[in-house]
């Protein structure tokens, strides 16, 4: 008999990769809160604010991987800040709840989380074992890290994942930048040589695999690749692979946070992560370096 894998974020780009190459070994389930996905077989209805998750859905699960999470990107209003904590923190803290009600024991939580942890305006290069930062992201990333490590005392293995900038040619970030030098402008937004952190979408996903599969998988893990990216080196693959004369455009940073507020600071970050963890842990990259993705 199949495993049961839970995945939460069912609508999200990873859930979908991740229950896909998962469904031949396992069976999988995800939550949704869109009634209208529902088919209580493999996708069943859950609602936060409500403490509600379908018991069926969590019967007899073995591994759950919370992937829940209302964008950060979207804007810092009150009311979605309210959102991106309860998608996040009370998700998790809900799940375990009803594991307790329901005498669920995984052997398996997974739980993503973000480089965000470190601090926003944070600099040089972060470990696992660096400071949280002091800015309301990184509050935010240790509360849900908090509520992942009460699946501890179910004795259940838990993972957080601090997740760096995900990439691949359908996310947002690229998807725009590829587009935009097609239209003939290479845009920088800010510092030309800020450093960004990466992980393909598929070694994401090979990950949470490997951390199923794997007991020596543990604890918490920044996921990026050790080829970091400058905003201008991105910039000229993209012309060399789409459109060699594109016109590079620098931007200064001050007219981003103009248009769009103190979220400007997510695309601002400076700082690297250590992977060593990762390379302790054996792990191949599908994706090493940026080129590769095109």
């Amino acid at each position: 008999m199949k495993e049961i894998v839970l995945i939460t974020g069912e609508s999200g780009s990873l859930a979908k990769l991740v229950k896909q190459k998962l469904s031949n070994k396992y069976q999988v389930k995800t939550l949704t809160r869109n009634k209208k996905k529902v088919d209580n077989k493999s996708i069943f209805y859950w609602n936060i604010s409500e403490k509600y998750i379908n018991e069926s859905a969590i019967n007899n699960c073995t591994h759950i991987i919370h992937l829940a999470g209302y964008p950060i990107i979207n804007k810092w209003s009150k009311k979605n800040k309210q959102l991106m904590f309860e998608s996040r923190i009370e998700g998790a803290k809900l799940l375990f709840s009803k594991c307790q009600e329901f005498n669920i024991k995984p052997k398996t939580f997974i739980s993503a989380s973000a480089i965000g942890y470190y601090g926003l305006e944070s600099t040089g290069h972060k470990t696992e074992k660096s400071e949280k930062g002091n800015d309301w992201v990184a509050e935010l990333v240790d509360s849900w890290e908090h509520s992942a490590d009460n699946f501890k005392k179910l004795n259940c293995r838990v993972i957080k994942m601090r997740i760096s900038l995900l990439i691949s040619k359908e996310t947002a970030f690229l998807k725009y930048n590829i587009l935009s030098v097609k239209f003939g402008i290479g845009l920088i937004l800010g510092d030309k040589n800020r450093k960004i952190s990466w992980i393909h979408i598929d070694d994401a996903a090979k990950f949470i695999q490997n951390a199923i599969q794997k007991n020596n998988y543990s604890g918490t893990y920044n996921l990026a690749t050790e080829n970091n990216i400058t905003e201008i080196d991105l910039i000229k693959i993209l012309r060399k692979k789409y459109c060699s004369c594109a016109l590079i455009i620098n931007m200064p940073f001050i007219i981003t946070k103009l248009l769009i507020g103190e979220r400007s600071k997510i695309i601002n970050t400076n700082y690297t992560v250590s992977i060593d963890k990762l390379k302790q842990n054996n792990f191949q990259w599908i994706y090493e370096k940026f080129d590769n993705i095109l």
